[in-house]
């Protein structure tokens, strides 16, 4: 089950890729519709290069994907007031060592199930001048039930950016926040930084009433 939460997790970064506003900046809901298509159709034409050669792969998911996250804001929440007591260097090493383990964590699940996914997008309801909204869909996979997933997003510099994902009603903001603060409780950010920058420290998947459990 924890595979399958993994893919579920893995479709909605995906999701994530935007093309840069050339005026005013698109809806919400229209870039992320856009970017299905963009990163399905840069999977199709590189599966076989992407397989092979992981490192251009990583590199195109830090490239493409990534900036379109709004990372300094997650890095925030996620560490909720320990990141107050962390010096610049720690911000920006845990900023830096954050995205990695996300892309360790989740990009080859997107590689391998790109081509599975379908999204069914549900109306936005947000005020002209709104700067912050939600985008909701629906995740449709082959022989399982749909998987709603809703996209916290803001407008930063006339660009809408992701500051979390909602699936099934579970925050991913929420599940990082938690499993950093038991972390530190036991260690200290150095040494939590120090093992996601060497690829020992893993994300959990998160589980609740109804959702996938291991």
């Amino acid at each position: 089950m924890i595979k399958q939460w993994m893919t579920v997790v893995v479709a909605a970064l995906g999701l994530a890729v935007s093309v840069q506003a050339v005026a005013a900046p698109k809806a919400p809901d229209e870039t992320l519709k856009t970017a299905v298509a963009e990163i399905q159709d840069l999977l199709a034409k590189n599966h076989v290069k992407y397989k092979a050669d992981k490192t251009s792969y990583f590199k195109m998911v830090d490239d493409k994907i990534v900036p379109h996250f709004d990372v300094p804001y997650i890095a925030r929440s996620v560490l909720a007031r320990n990141w107050k007591t962390a010096s610049p260097e720690q911000q920006a090493r845990f900023q830096e060592a954050f995205k990695n383990m996300l892309i360790r964590s989740y990009a080859d699940a997107m590689l391998d199930n790109y081509d599975s996914i379908k999204v069914e997008w549900k109306p936005v309801r947000m005020a002209d001048a709104a700067t912050d909204a939600t985008v909701n869909s629906s995740l449709l996979r082959p022989g399982k039930p749909p998987v709603g997933i809703g996209f916290s997003m803001h407008l930063v510099s006339d660009e809408w950016k992701i500051t979390d994902i909602n699936i099934e009603n579970l925050s991913l903001v929420q599940n990082f926040r938690g499993q950093f603060v038991a972390e530190l409780k036991k260690s200290n950010l150095d040494s939590l930084i120090t093992r996601m920058e060497g690829g020992q420290y893993s994300t959990a998947t998160p589980s609740s009433k109804g959702a996938a459990k291991p």
